[in-house]
């Protein structure tokens, strides 16, 4: 199997996992409206659109820095959650 191959399956199978991940906290956020499971659902979805312009890119790949700003934004995004919850 060709190493780009092997790449594109590896980035889908997290690309799902983000989606999951997002759907799973967007129920809860559906139930208690509480602030903290939008925030991670917003993460995750964010996360998994990453890696879906990364298979669609062409060989460049990784070089597109716009691309990995969107994944720093998400990991923001986690640590406010985080931060909100235990504010208090």
């Amino acid at each position: 199997m060709s190493q780009e191959i092997v790449k594109q399956f590896i980035y889908g199978a997290v690309m799902m996992a983000s989606v999951v991940s997002g759907v799973f906290f967007l129920k809860f956020w559906r139930k208690t409206s509480d602030r903290f499971f939008a925030l991670f659902a917003a993460s995750f979805f964010m996360l998994a659109a990453e890696r879906w312009f990364l298979v669609l890119m062409p060989a460049q790949g990784e070089d597109n820095s716009w691309i990995f700003s969107m994944r720093l934004l998400a990991f923001l995004l986690i640590i406010l959650a985080v931060v909100d919850k235990n504010r208090g």
